[in-house]
Protein backbone atom coordinates (compact mmCIF):
# COMPACT_ATOMS: atom_id res chain seq x y z
CA UNK A 1 0.00 0.00 0.00
CA UNK A 2 2.97 2.19 0.41
CA UNK A 3 3.34 2.85 -3.12
CA UNK A 4 -0.15 3.73 -4.10
CA UNK A 5 -0.07 8.00 -5.05
CA UNK A 6 -1.09 10.31 -2.30
CA UNK A 7 -2.99 13.39 -2.78
CA UNK A 8 -4.98 15.74 -1.18
CA UNK A 9 -8.50 16.93 -2.66
CA UNK A 10 -6.59 20.44 -4.72
CA UNK A 11 -3.72 18.22 -5.72
CA UNK A 12 -6.03 15.90 -7.26
CA UNK A 13 -8.64 18.10 -8.48
CA UNK A 14 -5.32 20.35 -10.29
CA UNK A 15 -4.43 17.26 -11.88
CA UNK A 16 -7.08 16.40 -13.53
CA UNK A 17 -7.56 20.04 -14.39
CA UNK A 18 -3.83 19.80 -16.08
CA UNK A 19 -4.70 15.90 -17.82
CA UNK A 20 -7.81 17.45 -19.18
CA UNK A 21 -6.27 20.40 -20.95
CA UNK A 22 -3.67 18.50 -21.96
CA UNK A 23 -5.25 15.48 -23.57
CA UNK A 24 -8.41 17.95 -24.72
CA UNK A 25 -6.54 21.41 -25.74
CA UNK A 26 -8.98 22.48 -28.84
CA UNK A 27 -11.54 20.42 -29.90
CA UNK A 28 -14.75 20.71 -32.07
CA UNK A 29 -17.89 19.62 -30.37
CA UNK A 30 -21.14 18.68 -32.44
CA UNK A 31 -24.54 18.97 -30.55
CA UNK A 32 -27.69 20.84 -29.78
CA UNK A 33 -27.90 23.66 -27.87
CA UNK A 34 -29.59 23.43 -24.68
CA UNK A 35 -31.20 26.89 -22.35
CA UNK A 36 -29.10 29.60 -22.47
CA UNK A 37 -28.28 32.11 -19.97
CA UNK A 38 -26.50 35.30 -20.24
CA UNK A 39 -25.21 36.46 -17.00
CA UNK A 40 -25.38 40.55 -16.24
CA UNK A 41 -21.23 40.22 -16.81
CA UNK A 42 -21.96 39.52 -20.19
CA UNK A 43 -21.05 35.64 -19.84
CA UNK A 44 -23.02 32.93 -21.91
CA UNK A 45 -24.07 29.99 -19.96
CA UNK A 46 -25.53 26.93 -21.81
CA UNK A 47 -25.50 23.17 -22.29
CA UNK A 48 -24.69 21.05 -25.10
CA UNK A 49 -26.67 17.66 -25.11
CA UNK A 50 -26.57 14.60 -27.33
CA UNK A 51 -29.55 11.86 -26.64
CA UNK A 52 -29.51 11.76 -22.50
CA UNK A 53 -26.10 12.84 -22.57
CA UNK A 54 -24.96 16.42 -21.31
CA UNK A 55 -21.83 18.76 -20.89
CA UNK A 56 -21.58 22.40 -19.57
CA UNK A 57 -20.51 25.23 -22.09
CA UNK A 58 -19.33 28.68 -21.06
CA UNK A 59 -18.47 31.97 -23.38
CA UNK A 60 -16.73 34.63 -22.01
CA UNK A 61 -18.27 37.93 -22.79
CA UNK A 62 -15.48 38.78 -25.59
CA UNK A 63 -15.91 36.04 -27.21
CA UNK A 64 -19.51 35.59 -27.13
CA UNK A 65 -19.73 39.50 -28.60
CA UNK A 66 -17.49 38.09 -31.97
CA UNK A 67 -18.90 35.02 -32.39
CA UNK A 68 -20.14 34.24 -36.34
CA UNK A 69 -23.65 33.52 -35.18
CA UNK A 70 -26.33 33.60 -32.55
CA UNK A 71 -26.64 30.54 -30.77
CA UNK A 72 -30.38 29.27 -30.80
CA UNK A 73 -31.65 26.64 -28.01
CA UNK A 74 -32.96 23.39 -29.79
CA UNK A 75 -30.73 23.84 -32.88
CA UNK A 76 -27.38 21.51 -33.59
CA UNK A 77 -24.05 23.23 -34.20
CA UNK A 78 -19.73 22.49 -34.18
CA UNK A 79 -18.71 24.25 -31.10
CA UNK A 80 -15.00 24.85 -30.67
CA UNK A 81 -13.37 25.43 -27.67
CA UNK A 82 -11.31 23.83 -24.43
CA UNK A 83 -11.98 21.52 -21.92
CA UNK A 84 -11.37 22.34 -18.21
CA UNK A 85 -12.06 21.63 -15.03
CA UNK A 86 -13.59 23.22 -11.88
CA UNK A 87 -14.82 23.28 -7.98
CA UNK A 88 -18.14 25.00 -7.87
CA UNK A 89 -20.09 24.73 -4.60
CA UNK A 90 -18.48 21.69 -3.08
CA UNK A 91 -18.26 19.37 -6.34
CA UNK A 92 -15.79 19.18 -9.40
CA UNK A 93 -16.71 19.35 -12.43
CA UNK A 94 -15.81 19.87 -16.10
CA UNK A 95 -17.16 21.66 -18.91
CA UNK A 96 -16.02 23.27 -22.81
CA UNK A 97 -14.94 26.49 -22.84
CA UNK A 98 -16.53 27.74 -26.16
CA UNK A 99 -14.41 30.24 -28.30
CA UNK A 100 -16.31 29.89 -31.73
CA UNK A 101 -19.55 28.43 -33.22
CA UNK A 102 -20.65 27.50 -36.82
CA UNK A 103 -24.12 25.87 -37.95
CA UNK A 104 -23.52 21.79 -37.76
CA UNK A 105 -24.06 21.51 -41.39
CA UNK A 106 -26.86 22.37 -43.93
CA UNK A 107 -29.53 20.14 -42.59
CA UNK A 108 -28.83 21.59 -39.00
CA UNK A 109 -29.21 25.14 -41.13
CA UNK A 110 -32.38 23.98 -42.92
CA UNK A 111 -34.21 22.57 -39.98
CA UNK A 112 -33.46 26.02 -38.28
CA UNK A 113 -35.02 28.18 -41.27
CA UNK A 114 -38.24 25.39 -41.24
CA UNK A 115 -38.94 26.01 -37.77
CA UNK A 116 -39.04 29.90 -38.10
CA UNK A 117 -40.93 29.86 -41.11
CA UNK A 118 -44.03 27.95 -39.68
CA UNK A 119 -43.57 30.09 -36.45
CA UNK A 120 -43.89 33.05 -39.04
CA UNK A 121 -46.75 31.67 -41.56
CA UNK A 122 -48.94 30.58 -38.43
CA UNK A 123 -48.45 34.43 -37.32
CA UNK A 124 -49.47 35.20 -41.14
CA UNK A 125 -46.42 37.34 -42.19
CA UNK A 126 -46.19 35.99 -45.43
CA UNK A 127 -50.21 36.12 -46.50
CA UNK A 128 -50.36 37.41 -49.67
CA UNK A 129 -53.10 40.11 -48.61
CA UNK A 130 -50.34 42.05 -47.16
CA UNK A 131 -48.28 42.50 -50.26
CA UNK A 132 -48.62 45.71 -52.13
CA UNK A 133 -48.30 46.43 -55.29
CA UNK A 134 -45.00 48.09 -56.88
CA UNK A 135 -44.84 52.05 -58.20
CA UNK A 136 -45.07 51.56 -62.00
CA UNK A 137 -42.51 54.47 -62.66
CA UNK A 138 -40.32 54.73 -59.24
CA UNK A 139 -38.97 57.87 -58.97
CA UNK A 140 -36.01 56.66 -56.37
CA UNK A 141 -34.87 53.37 -55.44
CA UNK A 142 -32.95 52.32 -52.07
CA UNK A 143 -30.76 49.17 -52.71
CA UNK A 144 -29.98 47.79 -49.18
CA UNK A 145 -26.58 45.81 -50.29
CA UNK A 146 -22.90 45.35 -49.97
CA UNK A 147 -21.19 48.40 -51.38
CA UNK A 148 -18.45 46.55 -52.83
CA UNK A 149 -18.50 43.57 -55.41
CA UNK A 150 -20.60 43.32 -58.56
CA UNK A 151 -23.92 43.11 -56.99
CA UNK A 152 -24.78 47.12 -56.46
CA UNK A 153 -22.77 47.54 -60.09
CA UNK A 154 -25.30 45.02 -62.28
CA UNK A 155 -28.19 46.43 -60.36
CA UNK A 156 -26.73 50.21 -61.08
CA UNK A 157 -26.42 49.09 -65.00
CA UNK A 158 -29.62 47.46 -65.19
CA UNK A 159 -31.63 50.56 -63.81
CA UNK A 160 -29.75 53.30 -65.69
CA UNK A 161 -29.88 51.13 -69.19
CA UNK A 162 -33.89 50.54 -68.65
CA UNK A 163 -34.62 53.69 -67.12
CA UNK A 164 -32.36 56.41 -66.52
CA UNK A 165 -35.22 58.49 -64.88
CA UNK A 166 -34.59 56.68 -61.57
CA UNK A 167 -32.73 57.65 -58.84
CA UNK A 168 -30.88 54.94 -57.07
CA UNK A 169 -30.05 54.98 -53.16
CA UNK A 170 -27.27 52.87 -51.69
CA UNK A 171 -27.67 51.80 -48.09
CA UNK A 172 -24.13 49.70 -48.07
CA UNK A 173 -25.05 46.52 -45.71
CA UNK A 174 -22.77 44.05 -44.15
CA UNK A 175 -24.30 41.08 -46.06
CA UNK A 176 -23.31 38.08 -43.78
CA UNK A 177 -22.33 38.18 -40.14
CA UNK A 178 -24.29 37.39 -36.57
CA UNK A 179 -25.51 41.15 -36.46
CA UNK A 180 -25.81 41.84 -40.23
CA UNK A 181 -29.46 41.80 -39.70
CA UNK A 182 -29.57 44.61 -36.97
CA UNK A 183 -27.48 47.30 -38.97
CA UNK A 184 -30.27 46.13 -41.77
CA UNK A 185 -32.68 46.94 -39.26
CA UNK A 186 -31.15 50.21 -38.42
CA UNK A 187 -31.22 51.61 -41.90
CA UNK A 188 -35.07 50.51 -42.36
CA UNK A 189 -35.61 52.82 -39.48
CA UNK A 190 -33.31 55.31 -40.70
CA UNK A 191 -35.02 54.88 -44.38
CA UNK A 192 -38.47 55.77 -42.85
CA UNK A 193 -37.76 58.52 -40.76
CA UNK A 194 -36.93 60.23 -44.18
CA UNK A 195 -38.72 62.96 -45.25
CA UNK A 196 -41.25 62.21 -48.52
CA UNK A 197 -38.95 63.95 -51.09
CA UNK A 198 -35.95 62.25 -50.14
CA UNK A 199 -37.80 58.76 -49.40
CA UNK A 200 -37.56 55.73 -51.90
CA UNK A 201 -40.87 55.08 -53.40
CA UNK A 202 -39.24 50.90 -53.68
CA UNK A 203 -36.54 48.93 -51.43
CA UNK A 204 -34.20 46.37 -53.34
CA UNK A 205 -32.71 44.04 -50.44
CA UNK A 206 -29.51 42.42 -52.30
CA UNK A 207 -26.37 40.31 -52.20
CA UNK A 208 -25.20 38.12 -54.33
CA UNK A 209 -25.00 34.15 -53.74
CA UNK A 210 -23.59 32.37 -51.16
CA UNK A 211 -23.55 29.05 -48.61
CA UNK A 212 -26.84 28.72 -46.37
CA UNK A 213 -24.63 29.84 -42.85
CA UNK A 214 -23.98 33.05 -45.30
CA UNK A 215 -27.68 33.56 -45.98
CA UNK A 216 -28.90 33.14 -42.78
CA UNK A 217 -29.10 36.98 -41.44
CA UNK A 218 -31.50 36.92 -44.16
CA UNK A 219 -33.82 35.06 -42.04
CA UNK A 220 -33.54 36.59 -38.68
CA UNK A 221 -36.56 36.87 -37.20
CA UNK A 222 -36.36 40.37 -35.96
CA UNK A 223 -35.72 41.11 -39.99
CA UNK A 224 -38.53 39.48 -41.38
CA UNK A 225 -40.77 41.32 -38.64
CA UNK A 226 -39.30 44.80 -39.67
CA UNK A 227 -39.87 44.14 -43.37
CA UNK A 228 -43.45 43.29 -42.60
CA UNK A 229 -44.34 46.19 -40.82
CA UNK A 230 -42.56 48.46 -43.50
CA UNK A 231 -44.70 50.92 -45.30
CA UNK A 232 -42.68 51.15 -48.71
CA UNK A 233 -42.73 48.28 -51.21
CA UNK A 234 -40.25 45.71 -51.37
CA UNK A 235 -38.26 43.15 -53.68
CA UNK A 236 -35.90 40.53 -51.89
CA UNK A 237 -33.21 39.17 -54.42
CA UNK A 238 -30.79 37.56 -52.02
CA UNK A 239 -28.64 34.83 -54.12
CA UNK A 240 -29.17 32.90 -56.68
CA UNK A 241 -32.10 31.75 -58.28
CA UNK A 242 -32.13 28.01 -56.43
CA UNK A 243 -31.48 29.94 -53.18
CA UNK A 244 -34.23 30.85 -50.63
CA UNK A 245 -34.78 32.82 -47.14
CA UNK A 246 -37.31 33.88 -44.81
CA UNK A 247 -36.98 37.30 -46.42
CA UNK A 248 -37.93 36.70 -49.59
CA UNK A 249 -41.26 35.41 -48.55
CA UNK A 250 -41.93 38.78 -46.29
CA UNK A 251 -41.04 40.90 -48.93
CA UNK A 252 -43.80 41.87 -51.61
CA UNK A 253 -42.07 40.08 -54.62
CA UNK A 254 -39.03 38.03 -55.05
CA UNK A 255 -36.68 38.09 -58.00
CA UNK A 256 -34.39 35.29 -58.79
CA UNK A 257 -31.31 37.54 -59.19
CA UNK A 258 -30.29 41.05 -58.45
CA UNK A 259 -30.51 41.65 -61.98
CA UNK A 260 -33.89 40.57 -62.04
CA UNK A 261 -34.62 42.61 -59.29
CA UNK A 262 -33.84 45.67 -61.50
CA UNK A 263 -35.59 44.93 -64.44
CA UNK A 264 -38.97 44.37 -62.11
CA UNK A 265 -37.93 47.72 -60.63
CA UNK A 266 -38.09 49.75 -63.80
CA UNK A 267 -39.74 49.69 -67.11
CA UNK A 268 -38.05 49.91 -70.12
CA UNK A 269 -37.50 52.94 -71.59
CA UNK A 270 -37.24 51.69 -75.25
CA UNK A 271 -41.13 50.35 -74.45
CA UNK A 272 -42.42 53.39 -72.43
CA UNK A 273 -41.02 55.19 -75.82
CA UNK A 274 -43.17 53.39 -77.87
CA UNK A 275 -46.34 53.71 -75.99
CA UNK A 276 -45.68 57.43 -75.86
CA UNK A 277 -45.46 57.15 -79.39
CA UNK A 278 -48.13 54.75 -79.88
CA UNK A 279 -50.34 56.83 -77.96
CA UNK A 280 -49.02 60.56 -79.47
CA UNK A 281 -50.39 58.98 -83.02
CA UNK A 282 -53.24 57.70 -81.22
CA UNK A 283 -53.96 61.31 -80.19
CA UNK A 284 -52.78 62.71 -83.54
CA UNK A 285 -55.74 60.70 -85.72
CA UNK A 286 -58.36 61.41 -82.82
CA UNK A 287 -57.85 65.40 -82.76
CA UNK A 288 -57.88 65.28 -86.55
CA UNK A 289 -61.25 63.35 -86.85
CA UNK A 290 -62.47 65.96 -84.26
CA UNK A 291 -61.12 68.62 -86.74
CA UNK A 292 -62.92 66.83 -89.83
CA UNK A 293 -66.02 65.79 -88.72
CA UNK A 294 -67.26 69.73 -87.82
CA UNK A 295 -65.78 70.33 -91.30
CA UNK A 296 -68.03 67.94 -92.59
CA UNK A 297 -71.28 68.84 -90.96
CA UNK A 298 -70.84 72.43 -92.02
CA UNK A 299 -70.52 71.29 -95.55
CA UNK A 300 -73.45 69.20 -95.20
CA UNK A 301 -75.23 72.26 -93.43
CA UNK A 302 -74.34 74.88 -96.21
CA UNK A 303 -75.52 72.34 -98.96
CA UNK A 304 -79.08 71.43 -96.95
CA UNK A 305 -79.49 75.00 -96.56
CA UNK A 306 -80.11 76.15 -100.21
CA UNK A 307 -82.72 73.16 -100.21
CA UNK A 308 -84.32 74.39 -96.96
CA UNK A 309 -84.26 78.13 -98.25
CA UNK A 310 -86.22 77.38 -101.25
CA UNK A 311 -89.02 75.18 -99.08
CA UNK A 312 -89.40 77.76 -96.61
CA UNK A 313 -90.06 80.06 -99.61
CA UNK A 314 -92.31 77.56 -101.33
CA UNK A 315 -94.27 77.56 -98.06
CA UNK A 316 -94.38 81.21 -97.53
CA UNK A 317 -96.26 81.16 -100.91
CA UNK A 318 -99.03 78.70 -99.69
CA UNK A 319 -99.80 80.47 -96.47
CA UNK A 320 -99.80 84.15 -98.78
CA UNK A 321 -102.61 82.52 -101.03
CA UNK A 322 -104.02 80.32 -97.69
CA UNK A 323 -104.47 83.78 -96.13
CA UNK A 324 -105.44 86.26 -98.27
CA UNK A 325 -108.77 83.40 -99.83
CA UNK A 326 -109.82 82.71 -96.25
CA UNK A 327 -109.61 86.49 -94.82
CA UNK A 328 -111.97 87.40 -96.74
CA UNK A 329 -114.40 84.64 -95.69
CA UNK A 330 -113.65 85.79 -91.55
CA UNK A 331 -114.11 88.48 -92.44
CA UNK A 332 -117.81 88.13 -94.05
CA UNK A 333 -118.59 86.35 -91.53
CA UNK A 334 -117.70 88.19 -88.86
CA UNK A 335 -119.23 91.00 -90.23
CA UNK A 336 -122.68 88.65 -90.52
CA UNK A 337 -122.39 88.23 -86.27
CA UNK A 338 -121.55 91.31 -85.84
CA UNK A 339 -125.38 92.32 -87.21
CA UNK A 340 -126.58 89.43 -85.40
CA UNK A 341 -125.28 90.70 -82.26
CA UNK A 342 -126.64 94.17 -82.90
CA UNK A 343 -130.26 93.49 -83.13
CA UNK A 344 -129.69 90.85 -80.19
CA UNK A 345 -128.64 93.64 -78.23
CA UNK A 346 -131.70 96.06 -79.30
CA UNK A 347 -134.30 93.74 -78.33
CA UNK A 348 -132.86 92.90 -75.28
CA UNK A 349 -132.50 96.24 -74.28
CA UNK A 350 -136.05 96.72 -74.76
CA UNK A 351 -136.78 94.03 -72.45
CA UNK A 352 -134.68 94.82 -69.88
CA UNK A 353 -134.75 92.88 -66.22
CA UNK A 354 -133.41 96.09 -64.32
CA UNK A 355 -137.06 96.83 -62.76
CA UNK A 356 -137.85 93.58 -61.38
CA UNK A 357 -133.73 93.23 -60.21
CA UNK A 358 -134.43 96.36 -58.08
CA UNK A 359 -137.84 94.98 -56.61
CA UNK A 360 -135.42 92.31 -55.59
CA UNK A 361 -132.89 94.10 -54.21
CA UNK A 362 -135.08 96.01 -51.93
CA UNK A 363 -136.22 92.63 -50.71
CA UNK A 364 -133.50 91.72 -49.69
CA UNK A 365 -132.43 94.66 -47.95
CA UNK A 366 -135.65 94.72 -46.15
CA UNK A 367 -135.68 91.20 -45.09
CA UNK A 368 -131.31 91.11 -44.21
CA UNK A 369 -132.16 94.38 -41.67
CA UNK A 370 -135.11 92.50 -40.37
CA UNK A 371 -133.23 89.56 -39.61
CA UNK A 372 -129.94 91.55 -37.99
CA UNK A 373 -132.49 93.01 -35.80
CA UNK A 374 -134.00 89.52 -34.51
CA UNK A 375 -130.58 88.08 -34.15
CA UNK A 376 -129.11 90.87 -32.11
CA UNK A 377 -132.05 91.15 -29.74
CA UNK A 378 -131.57 87.12 -29.65
CA UNK A 379 -128.18 87.27 -28.19
CA UNK A 380 -129.25 90.26 -25.63
CA UNK A 381 -131.25 87.61 -24.71
CA UNK A 382 -129.09 84.47 -24.26
CA UNK A 383 -126.20 86.65 -22.68
CA UNK A 384 -129.18 87.77 -19.63
CA UNK A 385 -129.75 83.75 -19.59
CA UNK A 386 -126.10 82.72 -19.37
CA UNK A 387 -125.27 85.54 -16.65
CA UNK A 388 -128.20 84.26 -14.52
CA UNK A 389 -126.91 80.93 -14.76
CA UNK A 390 -123.42 81.71 -13.66
CA UNK A 391 -124.83 83.55 -10.64
CA UNK A 392 -126.67 80.13 -9.77
CA UNK A 393 -123.92 78.44 -10.31
CA UNK A 394 -121.41 80.33 -7.69
CA UNK A 395 -124.12 80.80 -5.54
CA UNK A 396 -124.44 76.42 -5.16
CA UNK A 397 -120.75 76.06 -4.89
CA UNK A 398 -119.52 73.61 -2.53
CA UNK A 399 -117.23 76.01 -0.90
CA UNK A 400 -120.30 78.86 -0.51
CA UNK A 401 -122.44 76.08 0.81
CA UNK A 402 -119.82 75.12 3.48
CA UNK A 403 -119.64 78.62 4.51
CA UNK A 404 -122.81 78.96 4.51
CA UNK A 405 -122.73 76.19 7.67
CA UNK A 406 -123.28 72.92 5.76
CA UNK A 407 -121.04 69.97 6.14
CA UNK A 408 -119.89 67.05 3.61
CA UNK A 409 -119.70 63.59 5.80
CA UNK A 410 -117.62 60.72 3.82
CA UNK A 411 -116.05 57.41 4.16
CA UNK A 412 -112.60 57.64 2.32
CA UNK A 413 -113.76 58.83 -0.37
CA UNK A 414 -117.37 58.15 -0.53
CA UNK A 415 -119.95 60.24 0.25
CA UNK A 416 -122.56 59.66 3.17
CA UNK A 417 -126.05 60.76 2.16
CA UNK A 418 -128.58 59.29 5.09
CA UNK A 419 -128.11 57.79 8.76
CA UNK A 420 -128.41 54.48 7.59
CA UNK A 421 -125.54 54.61 5.46
CA UNK A 422 -123.76 56.43 8.29
CA UNK A 423 -124.54 53.86 10.92
CA UNK A 424 -123.03 51.21 8.80
CA UNK A 425 -119.63 52.70 9.00
CA UNK A 426 -117.16 52.52 12.02
CA UNK A 427 -115.29 55.65 10.95
CA UNK A 428 -115.98 58.60 9.01
CA UNK A 429 -114.59 62.38 8.10
CA UNK A 430 -116.99 65.41 8.72
CA UNK A 431 -115.85 68.47 6.05
CA UNK A 432 -116.43 71.91 6.78
CA UNK A 433 -115.62 75.04 5.65
CA UNK A 434 -112.53 75.09 7.79
CA UNK A 435 -111.35 71.67 7.54
CA UNK A 436 -112.39 68.03 8.42
CA UNK A 437 -112.44 65.56 11.23
CA UNK A 438 -112.35 62.35 11.41
CA UNK A 439 -115.05 60.52 13.73
CA UNK A 440 -114.35 57.06 15.14
CA UNK A 441 -117.45 55.19 16.82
Amino acid sequence: MNNIPEFTVTQLNRSIKDLLEEKFDYIKLIGESGPITIANSGHMYFSIKENDEVISCICWKGNSERLDIKIEEGTEYNFYGRVTSYSKFGRSVYQLIVDQVEYSGAGSILKLIEDRKKELTQSGYFDKKHKVILPKYPKKIGVLTSSSGSVIHDIINRIEDRFPLTEIQLYPIPVQGKNSHIEIINYLNLIEELTSDKKPDLIIFARGGGSLEEMMPFNEIDLIKRVFELKIPSISAIGHETDYTLLDLVCDLRAPTPSAAAEIAVPNQAQVYSYLSDKRISLMESLKKKIRDPENFIIKFNSSTGILTKRIYEIEKKIENFLSSNLKILNNFFLSKKSFIYHKSLKINNFSPIQKINLFENKIYSLNRDNKIFLLNKFKFLKKNISFLERVIKSSSLDKNLKKGYAIIKNDESLIKNIKTLKSHDQFSIFMSDGKILIKK
